[in-house]
């Protein structure tokens, strides 16, 4: 066999190999091997992220304080000494109206609720955060994988060249034009691995980590089979998203406020028991008292306090009014979005990758039937290349709306 025929050959048999393993990347149904995943990140993150735990014991701490609220204030005891032979003992309690207690416990129930809405709503946050990080990650990782398979390509396709000069069968500008590509790839992977370095970074942030903390290779996260509308969506995030259920309880939370301002216009109770006694032969006394506050006597304290009340009542249900129109605009923004990265995903599924690896071959048959040159080949692996990198970052967007989408609605989608 002729040395351009055995060069030739060399050259197919590696680039076939290499689009094979990408097809399966791109088409195979496999299960990834034993590395790290995305729920294993979602679960490290959610057990460790610092931001979460201060806003789950902010939530604790206002769901503590229900029980206080609610309760009654502490009895009073007292005792007075009446010169050398009359000495008194009493035990007082105040006793508020009898709808001030619950109203206020209500009052801090919905507070508490409040901050249960924030604390869901920062696991939402960071664990979309979580997301994102994982898909830069391995999508950094994808992109050193495609860049060594390119290398070992130009590795061998410049030895053929040289090869190919040395017998006068290209010219030495090839030769040095495979050499240039070569070390412009080589010197592209190394930036990317130190890129991959600070994308493992930004997700050791999120557990809480130091940032050079080891990490394993990611495994290729399953891309959803979901169909998505917005009528579905918005009916999900009216039930779910943290948000909203925060700010409902603050409307409701202000409504337990304002009618706990009116209640003071109600009277409250003093109960009181005194005891007197005696060293001389004079019997004991006991007195039995009860008294009422009057707070209609200075009416327009409790007046003001009502309409500061009523006041943060509105504004906190234009704040929910303002939510949920953001909420309706976000979500059809994010659909949108969604809708068509995952369509540019398909799109390089179906046909684009499938086209530039049919157009390698064809300039590789081509080149090593002389009516095609080395100028084809590469341009052919540039195309490749470029689609298979466009491809993965295609995929991480599609990934990372989709989180953003989850997170708006409040709940995972696929």
């Amino acid at each position: 066999m002729k040395p351009k025929k055995i060069a030739v050959l060399v050259v197919a048999l590696a680039l076939v190999s290499q689009i094979s393993n990408a097809q399966e990347m791109v088409h195979s149904g496999k299960a990834p091997g034993p590395v790290s995943n995305l729920g294993a990140a979602l679960d490290e993150a959610e057990k460790s992220n610092p931001e979460i735990l201060v806003s789950k014991t902010k939530w604790e701490e206002e769901r503590a304080r229900i029980i206080s609220a609610g309760a009654p204030p502490d009895p009073e005891v007292g005792v007075e000494f009446w010169g050398k032979n009359e000495t008194w003992y009493d035990v007082s309690q105040k006793v508020p109206f009898p709808v001030k207690l619950p109203l206020r416990a209500q009052s801090q129930a919905h507070e508490a609720n409040r901050e249960k809405g924030y604390y869901r709503a920062k696991q939402k946050e960071i664990l979309q955060k979580v997301k994102a990080a994982y898909y830069a990650y391995f999508l950094a990782w994808k992109e050193i994988e495609i860049f060594e398979e390119s290398v070992s390509f130009l590795k061998q396709f410049s030895v053929v060249t040289e090869n190919k000069y040395s017998v006068n069968q290209t010219s030495q500008a090839n030769v040095l034009k495979a050499q240039l590509e070569y070390s412009k790839t080589l010197n592209t992977l190394e930036t990317l691995k130190q890129e991959k370095e600070a994308r493992a970074a930004e997700l050791n942030a999120l557990f809480d980590r130091a940032p050079d903390a080891a990490l394993p290779k990611p495994a290729e996260p399953s891309l959803p089979d979901i169909s998505l509308d917005y009528a579905s969506l918005e009916k999900i995030a009216w039930q779910n998203r943290p948000e909203l259920h925060a700010a409902r309880h603050h409307v409701d939370h202000m409504g337990a406020d304002l009618a706990l301002a009116q209640a003071d216009f109600l009277p409250d109770a003093t109960l009181q028991y005194s005891r007197r006694t005696f060293k001389d032969q004079t019997p004991d006394d006991n007195i039995v008292m009860v008294k009422f506050n009057v707070p209609f006597l200075w009416f327009w304290r409790q007046g003001a306090a009502v309409g500061a009340a009523a006041k943060a009542k509105e504004g906190a249900e234009a704040e929910l009014r303002s939510l949920e129109t953001l909420t309706r605009s976000d979500l059809k923004s994010l659909l949108v979005k969604t809708q068509n990265a995952r369509r540019l995903v398909e799109l390089y599924r179906t046909t684009t990758l499938p086209q530039s690896e049919a157009a390698l071959k064809v300039s590789l048959k081509g080149y090593e039937a002389g009516t095609e040159g080395f100028v084809d080949v590469i341009d052919s692996e540039r195309s490749r290349l470029g689609f298979q990198l466009e491809y993965y970052q295609a995929l991480a967007e599609y990934w990372s709306y989709l989180a953003s989408l989850e997170r708006l609605v409040g709940k995972d989608l696929s």
